[in-house]
């Protein structure tokens, strides 16, 4: 069997607190739990490079004892270890403070105050603002990422 994630590093954690005091104080009380997807997702043709999911009651549950809270985590984030482990500081920050803006926190929601929202735009207006140096990061990344598993089933298939 081969397994699908991993828990990331405490790397990964710690520039998330760093993004979320710098960016979204009002995460800072939010649980969040990081993975690390270890193979290629794609959707719409376009490799995911990370992604941020709404933890269902299934999820809330499983993640009980783990997130020291009752009701256990609100969201996952997902980043591809691959890239992650392949780029420069700036682009790690990138990456998640771009799937911290899809969190929404409804606190006139009396069912569930987590929510999820889509981009603005092809980005969020804040992250285009804030990348005017490297407009087209996402893409580049992409690019990279693409290299990476293209290098990556080269060597699994010399083997």
């Amino acid at each position: 069997m081969s397994i699908r994630y991993e828990d990331a590093t405490a790397d990964v954690m710690e520039l998330a607190r760093e993004i979320i005091a710098e960016h979204f104080p009002e995460l800072r009380n939010v649980k969040i739990k990081y993975l690390f997807d270890l193979k290629k997702r794609m959707s719409g043709g376009m490799n995911v490079l990370a992604r941020c999911q709404r933890s269902n009651d299934l999820l809330k549950f499983f993640t009980i004892d783990e997130s020291g809270d009752e009701e256990g985590y609100a969201y996952i984030v997902y980043v591809d270890k691959l890239l992650w482990g392949n780029i420069e500081r700036a682009d790690k920050t990138k990456l998640l403070r771009h799937e911290f803006r899809h969190i929404f926190i409804d606190d006139e929601s009396a069912k569930n105050p987590y929510k999820l929202v889509d981009h603005d735009v092809s980005d969020f207006r804040d992250e285009i603002a804030l990348n005017t140096d490297d407009p087209r990061w996402d893409e580049r990344l992409a690019e990279l990422a693409s290299a990476l598993y293209e290098q990556q089933e080269e060597m699994e298939s010399e083997e």
